[in-house]
């Protein structure tokens, strides 16, 4: 039953679209002529591209290692790297390092062709009014003859035009004051414009056609792609992306080396000065006391500075640096500060929490181009910094403590060992301290002095941090739209708009509309289809004429027989319908005459007597006088009775009067009175009724027909009409039913012959 139902189904569908064809001809046809012209007037679109790889930090890998382990993948610092490429901040400086503010065209046929590099116009915006300096607007300059067109455009509505003979000069226009620059000899068949926008909207509108992606989930490779008609300005634009990138990186990156140059300049500073006067101490002394044997003065040094003077220089230097960062980290103008670091702090956790703290301190500095102070991730890094701050602080105080416990120590051996020379003379006692003093100094110096040389190198050798894999470059398979695929959309929709149009209708369609829907749904024999009547006349039939609509009639004329049951003499024939307007006068009024035609004898009896149309239909001024033989006994049926004037053989009975109370006068015995005489006098009694569905009358009339016609009409009659009529033969209520499906078009009703159609 599926499979049948599916069938039905698909020859519908396929019948639908064979009677409107021409919609689908139509509609393909607009939307190709559509995506042609659509085709020459844009400019086509191309994709540029490029790769770049993220250098590994030192760690990454082992950290990325213990995440694998613990089943998680991912990579999230080259996830950040891909919210930083495609960063608003990111974008502007690129576009103000190209200088893209402006969108320059030029008029090359139908398109506008964007330019590059060696625009032909470039605009000052001397004075813009208070709505152009936040609304996007258009220049366009023509030279003509006289000069140059300039039009101003912003929105819809807004335009305005002006003629100048020198675009030098400051000229006034719809947006305010400009300056028009010419950069090269203008075409006179050439039309330029020079499209601006808020700068805001600028790179709102580059950020949206970038696109920055992964390679793949784990990779360090980041995809740059952008789309638009100047391929050559999509290559600077991405290239000067990946160079701001990596600027701003090093950038970031040298901040804490800057730092700690200048904290290692600050600190040579001082103890050059200290050196200089240890130095000045130690040749004093041996001016003031005439020390002359350096080589004896020297060996004796040499055995004073034993290993604990040298352990003793180390821990100065260690607690002189220590110092210092307990106080750059105490300085609230220095909270948001990196600290110093790699200046040979030789504490492991000191070394490595400041590390921590420097690199949580540059990522806050980055997040903070695109953000906001307000921003929940900065906050949560405030806090994470202050914390890390005070551990630092603490940190800084136990190593302090432990170096000075080590200094003490070292000074109780120094004493020891000052207590075996005790002996010595004084002036030598004296000498070995201004050297030993002066000797500290110069380590320190020295050490200071290699930090700076490592700092500075380190700040020469710096990486970018973004390596060019794949230099920006145009996609040529990439052109976009493609003319191919644009007439494959346009037929598409073409074919798809009619289909959408069409299915609406079928599903706001409630009426008959499936000629073999209708013979398989409704339970009682069909007499015929008929076609549209072209002529729109009443008569469709005329004695001797082979029409279309006349041969269904005969078709009907002789099915008739086989419905009518072969006992029954002079049969009375009701014609009805379900409501109004299908047909059922055109066809009860046609079949008598195709019956009369045949040579019997026919009347046509007008009982629809809320509605009479016969004696109209026929061109009769009597409009009849059935009411009146049904109302008054003295009437006589030979006083009803009139000639038809289509045909010798079929005579009307026309309503006339219509009466107060129909429904009461059709069920009087005159009623039977008259049909009793009609069926002496006629071989056929064709009754045109009243709809069924709308009043009752018809129902009234049962007792006296042998057969009733229900009359549908196509596209017209309701769907559920066809239910309505399987009930009332289901009920009874009407015996001996056939029916008629009425104002099919074409030759869908089911005729073979075609040569003449009416």
């Amino acid at each position: 039953m599926e499979t049948k139902n599916n069938e039905i189904d698909i020859r519908k569908i396929f019948r639908i679209v064979a009677e409107h064809w021409w919609w689908f001809a139509v509609c393909v046809t607009f939307f190709v002529l559509l995506g042609v012209a659509y085709y020459l007037r844009k400019a086509p679109q191309w994709t540029t591209d490029a790769s770049v790889a993220l250098r590994q930090k030192e760690g990454s890998g082992t950290s990325m290692d213990a995440l694998s382990m613990l089943g998680l993948s991912g990579n999230r610092a080259a996830d950040d790297e891909v919210v930083v490429l495609s960063s608003r901040g990111l974008m502007y400086q690129a576009i103000d390092a190209l200088n893209l503010w402006d969108e320059p065209s030029k008029r090359g046929g139908w398109r506008w062709e964007g330019e590059f590099r060696n625009p032909a116009l470039t605009i000052d915006y001397l004075a813009l009014t208070e709505d152009a300096q936040s609304r996007p607007f258009v220049v366009t300059v023509r030279p003509t003859k006289k000069g140059y067109k300039v039009k101003t455009k912003m929105g819809f509505f807004r335009r305005s035009s002006t003629r100048v003979a020198d675009l030098g000069e400051p000229i006034e226009t719809g947006v305010g004051t400009i300056r028009i620059h010419a950069n090269r000899v203008l075409n006179p068949d050439t039309t330029y414009r020079v499209a601006h926008s808020r700068r805001e909207l600028v790179v709102a509108r580059y950020r949206k056609k970038l696109n920055v992606s992964l390679h793949k989930k784990e990779s360090n490779i980041i995809h740059l792609s952008t789309q638009s008609p100047v391929p050559e300005r999509d290559k600077a634009l991405l290239y000067q992306l990946i160079e701001q990138y990596n600027l701003n990186a090093i950038v970031d990156k040298n901040m804490l080396a800057t730092n700690t140059a200048a904290f290692i300049d600050e600190r040579l500073a001082i103890i050059t000065k200290e050196l200089g006067e240890a130095e000045e101490a130690v040749s004093d002394y041996k001016q003031q006391n005439n020390i002359a044997d350096i080589s004896t003065q020297a060996s004796l040094f040499l055995h004073a500075s034993s290993s604990e003077q040298r352990a003793m220089a180390e821990i100065e230097t260690q607690l002189s640096l220590v110092e210092y960062i307990d106080e750059f980290l105490r300085d609230e103008t220095k909270r948001n500060s990196l600290i110093p670091s790699n200046i040979g702090l030789t504490d492991a956790s000191l070394a490595s929490g400041l590390t921590e703290y420097n690199t949580l301190q540059l990522q806050r500095m980055r997040i903070l181009r695109t953000a906001t102070e307000d921003n929940p991730v900065i906050e949560q890094m405030n806090a994470q910094l202050a914390s890390m701050r005070a551990n630092i602080i603490e940190t800084i105080g136990s190593v302090r403590e432990s170096l000075k416990i080590r200094q003490r120590n070292l000074q109780a051996q120094d004493t020891e060992f000052n207590r075996k020379i005790k002996d010595a003379p004084e002036q030598q006692r004296d000498y070995m301290r201004v050297v030993r003093q002066q000797q500290i100094k110069e380590r320190l110096y020295v050490f200071l002095y290699e930090k700076r040389e490592e700092n500075a190198l380190m700040l020469a050798a710096t990486a970018t941090p973004a390596k060019i894999l794949d230099m920006p470059q145009r996609d040529v398979r990439s052109q976009s739209p493609k003319l191919t695929k644009l007439l494959l959309v346009c037929i598409i929709l073409g074919l798809l708009l009619p289909a959408a149009v069409l299915y609406l209708m079928v599903l706001l369609n409630d009426t008959i509309d499936d000629t073999k829907e209708y013979e398989r749904r409704i339970k009682a024999p069909l007499l015929g289809q008929l076609v549209q009547n072209s002529r729109n006349a009443h008569i469709a039939i005329h004695e001797g004429e082979s029409t279309v609509s006349a041969e269904l009639f005969r078709l009907i004329r002789t099915n008739l027989r086989f419905v009518l049951p072969a006992e029954t003499k002079n049969p009375v024939i009701l014609v009805t319908s379900c409501i109004n307007g299908e047909g059922k006068s055109y066809v009860s009024s046609n079949t008598a005459l195709s019956l009369a035609i045949l040579g019997k004898k026919v009347v046509l009896v007008g009982m629809d007597i809320r509605k009479p149309m016969l004696a109209t239909y026929f061109g009769l001024r009597d409009k009849g006088h059935l009411t009146d033989y049904l109302a008054e006994p003295e009437v006589a049926v030979e006083d009803i009775i009139v000639p038809s004037g289509e045909h010798k053989n079929l005579d009307l009975i026309p309503c006339g009067t219509i009466p107060p109370n129909p429904a009461e006068l059709l069920q009087t015995e005159r009623v039977e009175e008259l049909f009793a005489e009609l069926r002496k006098r006629y071989d056929y009694i064709i009754v045109d009724t009243a709809p069924v569905a709308l009043v009752s009358d018809t129902y009234h009339l049962d007792r006296i027909a042998d057969m009733t016609i229900f009359v549908s009409r196509y596209k017209y009659t309701p769907a559920d009409m066809v239910d309505y009529i399987n009930q009332v033969i289901e009920n009874k209520r009407m015996h001996n039913v056939a029916c008629v499906l009425n104002g099919i078009k074409g030759l869908r009703a089911g005729y073979g012959y075609g040569a003449r159609k009416s």
